[in-house]
């Protein structure tokens, strides 16, 4: 199975090494809480190695608790069916990314810093944990229902991030919303490319391209200073 791990401080799931560590067998003295907590992450990442692996309508909760380890039972107990445990975990995969993209998103940091810093560690971390990027670029949407709808929702906020690192533009150099997620769904397309080929590891090397084309419609280029 391929490498997973969106990080238990981050997203509230473990790596596919911890997942490999289950309970204790028989009688222990972990409270209820704690036992539900580490299925609920083991399931989690159980989760995203079976979706690239099968792909939305090829995983089954019986092909998800035989990696995470823990009982059909104990599945049920957490989530409706599968479609709740992707919809949970899509969002907490999508929080993780956020949180990586909006940190260099700071006031008065210009606009060609922050993208150059904000797309780096974006692909940084998706060609270090390739089940999270094929969630985020191809399972989430190819689910369909409220689950692609909250991808597209996703694809908004970023265009809000995005806005907010020109916010040091002129008005007048700044693209409309429309634009805007016209560059995010371009961006989003184009690494889903590289994940498709199972290059996902190679995303860095998008970084130069990627940097170019989001500053082109705001007129904007690491050579001439970075704007705002």
């Amino acid at each position: 199975m391929p490498r997973t791990g969106i990080g238990l401080s981050q997203a509230g799931v473990l790596t596919a090494d911890q997942t490999k560590r289950p309970l204790p067998r028989g009688p222990h003295a972990l409270p209820a809480a704690e036992v539900a907590r580490n299925q609920r992450e083991r399931i989690f990442a159980a989760l995203l190695e079976v979706i690239r692996e099968h792909g939305y309508q090829g995983t089954s909760v019986a092909r998800v608790v035989a990696i995470a380890g823990v009982s059909s039972r104990d599945f049920y107990k957490q989530f409706s069916g599968k479609r709740e445990c992707l919809a949970l975990l899509h969002e907490a995969a999508q929080e993780r990314l956020f949180a990586v993209l909006s940190a260099p998103c700071r006031p008065g940091v210009k606009l060609a810093s922050a993208v150059r810093s904000s797309l780096g560690a974006g692909l940084d971390l998706l060609a270090a944990e390739p089940a999270l990027a094929h969630l985020l670029v191809l399972g989430a949407p190819a689910a369909g229902g409220e689950i692609a709808g909250r991808h597209h929702q996703w694809l908004g906020r970023y265009a809000d991030l995005l806005d907010r690192a020109a916010a040091g533009l002129p008005h007048a150099r700044r693209p409309s919303r429309a634009t805007e997620l016209t560059i995010v769904g371009g961006l989003v397309s184009r690494v889903a490319q590289r994940v498709l080929a199972e290059q996902a590891d190679r995303l860095p090397e998008l970084a130069p391209e990627l940097i170019e084309v989001v500053l082109s419609f705001y007129g904007v280029s690491l050579e001439n200073g970075g704007g705002g």
